[in-house]
């Protein structure tokens, strides 16, 4: 049922270049929309706020160029695009009612309203037609790497509760150890799955590198309203990680390890811990608290990422044959 809603390849740069560009104003209005409900949430007092005005406009600017693509390529097919267009704008218009009758949602409400997950799932939609009108299947183009990098942005910004570079006070807090080591789990292991997806399509080591590290910058724009250094400091950490896994992927090339998809997500989720420990040291100095974690402690959020990513990295390898599975 669902390759009824395949998209037509768009094979003309200009117009893959317009996409992302709709695309990626669209998804720093949702980041930005983020970082007013922490830093803005007593002075929100209606649905009508510059973050949504950024937001919408992205929104509205998306569905023209879609349109505008659509038809100069003589496609008049409804698609995964136009689906997930829909679906937003359903969403946005039950979200304007919320909003009215209902008031502002707080803490991680915004995230689970009803309203707000069809935003979620139409824009989903709408990545995915970018995504899946690649020129050539068998290849991912830049606009495509940007997608899947937005994608994962956006899986980030649905869990944002249990994010660890944005909740990083919580591990400076005695009482919630758990929590704050849950939320570093889950994030590298949701690292190590988006390796375990993407590295099916041959992405080069450099669209690696672009796809992690437009994940942070995207995150970033979670402080861009309260601290520009926070924001900075992500865009760090996140060029660093997307190096580390470039050079992971590197490797996942010319070994000739026949567990190397396990080890290589395994790698990758190890990598994201160890980064982030290194982060919490900074978040000490800067924030001026008493590192409350010790060695073994530090030590077990680097190596049960690790763990669990090699068993994440067996979803890549076929239970029979054992060979990885790359289509």
């Amino acid at each position: 049922m669902f390759d009824k809603f395949a998209p037509v390849p768009i094979t003309n740069p200009a117009h893959r270049s317009l996409l992302i560009f709709s695309m990626t104003w669209f998804l720093i209005g949702t980041w930005i929309d983020s970082s007013a409900h922490i830093y803005l949430s007593q002075e929100i007092e209606s649905f009508f706020t510059p973050w949504h005005a950024v937001l919408y406009s992205g929104y509205a600017f998306s569905v023209v160029s879609a349109a505008y693509v659509k038809n100069s390529i003589k496609d008049y097919r409804v698609d995964v695009g136009i689906l997930g267009a829909v679906i937003f704008g359903i969403g946005g218009g039950l979200d304007v009612l919320w909003h009215t009758f209902l008031g502002i949602e707080q803490g991680v409400e915004p995230l689970v309203s009803p309203s707000h997950l069809m935003l979620f799932l139409g824009a989903f939609l709408m990545l995915a037609y970018v995504f899946a009108s690649r020129p050539k299947i068998e290849s991912l183009d830049t606009p495509a790497v940007i997608t899947v990098g937005a994608s994962l942005s956006l899986i980030t910004f649905i869990t944002q509760f249990l994010h660890p570079y944005l909740n990083v006070g919580e591990f400076f807090w005695y009482g919630i150890e758990e929590l704050a080591a849950g939320s570093l789990f889950f994030q590298a292991l949701l690292a190590g799955i988006f390796f375990v997806f993407i590295i099916r399509f041959q992405p080069t080591k450099n669209q690696i590198f672009i796809m992690y590290t437009i994940s942070f910058v995207y995150l970033s724009f979670h402080s861009v309203l309260g601290d520009l250094k926070l924001m900075a400091a992500k865009i760090l950490w996140g060029i660093v990680f997307g190096y580390l896994a470039s050079q992971i992927t590197n490797w996942y090339y010319i070994t000739e390890s026949k567990q190397k998809m396990q080890i290589g997500t395994s790698l990758i989720a190890g990598s994201y811990g160890l980064l982030f420990v290194f982060y919490l040291f900074t978040a000490s100095f800067y924030f001026e608290q008493e590192m409350v974690w010790r060695f073994y402690g530090l030590g077990g959020l680097v190596t049960i990422p690790l763990l669990f990513g090699y068993m994440i990295g067996g979803l890549g390898v076929s239970p029979v044959t054992r060979e990885i599975i790359n289509n």
